[in-house]
């Protein structure tokens, strides 16, 4: 791994282009610079936001055959669902990159980056900027089929826009492959009704 240059964006965007990952790295600074915004609305800090999602997705560059492994040897707790879904630990593996490549200590900033994929039942505000910019300027081309109601539901606030994301993600529509017990206990908390 090239070492560290300096600049977060810039070294960001050199590690995710040396490990190949073309789509993350367009992601994320579209995820950047959204989480930016959204916090500017909503009185969270924009530079922990900015380098919450900066990081967001940085686990990814371990591959998806190896991510399970890892966390074994990193001592990192692996669940059921993320053994059956290994891509889910990507955002542990993302905490640990932010902490030793890039030195992040900040709580709050590791727990935007832990819960951005599922969220979970006491979201800070940084939280809810991260996972929200992460579903508007998702990774899988184009724009989200969801993306006009979700905007719409910003219009209320960012536990309204949570509320309205975590609903759809509950839908068929959704195509999750497993349900992590994060997304379960934010379905809870947020009182929606998780799927069989």
């Amino acid at each position: 791994m090239p070492p560290f240059a300096g600049d977060l964006a810039a070294d960001v965007d050199m590690l995710l282009a040396a490990h190949h990952r073309t789509i993350t790295r367009e992601h994320v600074p579209r995820v950047a610079a959204e989480a930016v915004t959204l916090a500017r609305r909503s009185g969270v800090d924009p530079e922990a936001a900015r380098t919450a999602a900066l990081l967001h997705d940085m686990g990814g560059i371990v591959p998806r055959a190896d991510m399970v492994g890892l966390c074994e040897t990193l001592g990192i707790c692996i669940g059921p669902e993320e053994r059956q879904v290994p891509m889910l630990l990507h955002a542990k593996l993302s905490v640990v990159l932010a902490q030793e490549r890039y030195g992040v200590s900040d709580p709050a900033v590791l727990q935007a980056i832990r819960f951005h994929t599922t969220l979970h039942a006491e979201p800070s505000p940084l939280d809810l900027v991260v996972f929200l910019a992460d579903k508007l300027e998702w990774d899988q081309g184009g724009v989200p089929p969801y993306h006009a109601p979700l905007r719409a539901a910003l219009h209320d606030g960012l536990d309204a826009g949570a509320r309205w994301m975590l609903t759809w993600m509950a839908t068929p529509a959704a195509r999750l492959l497993i349900a992590h017990p994060d997304l379960r206990s934010a379905w809870a908390a947020f009182g929606i009704t998780a799927p069989a």
